[in-house]
């Protein structure tokens, strides 16, 4: 009796742990994508905030220029955290910084960047995860 309640327990700490790495959560994908262009409203929010303020020094869909870092190659590694850390300071950490000019301005003082930071974030993981490509996003209905 003893023993099968070792080998239920053994199962159990198991398939929590399966499940606890294969199944995907918010921060793997927050974002939503229909028909390769359609965003989820949180998504598109940050896709309209991105182009407001961002798009002039890191392009219009996040490849990069001259004086900026290419986002849509940066958040396949780069957590939500250290990503509003980054926009909020303009401290970009050492290890990540990829181009020789400019400077990232802080925009912890700008509120409507600071609001949307989650929807930027998740409309520029779209574009690093391959979900929507060098389109012009729409509201998914």
């Amino acid at each position: 009796m003893q023993s099968r309640s070792n080998m239920l327990r053994l199962i159990a700490f198991t398939l929590t742990a399966f499940l606890a790495v294969s199944v995907p959560s918010y921060a793997d994908t927050p974002y939503t994508v229909a028909d390769g262009k359609a965003l989820d409203s949180n998504s598109y929010k940050g896709y309209k905030t991105y182009r407001q303020w961002c798009a002039r020094c890191h392009g219009t869909f996040g490849q990069g220029g001259p004086k900026a870092p290419n986002l849509a190659k940066s958040l396949t590694t780069l957590s939500l955290e250290e990503f509003t850390e980054t926009v909020k300071t303009g401290n970009v950490p050492k290890a990540r910084q990829t181009t020789k000019q400019g400077r990232m301005p802080a925009q912890g003082r700008r509120q409507v960047v600071m609001r949307n930071i989650d929807g930027i974030y998740s409309y520029l993981r779209a574009r690093a995860d391959g979900a929507i490509g060098t389109v012009r996003p729409n509201l998914a209905k």
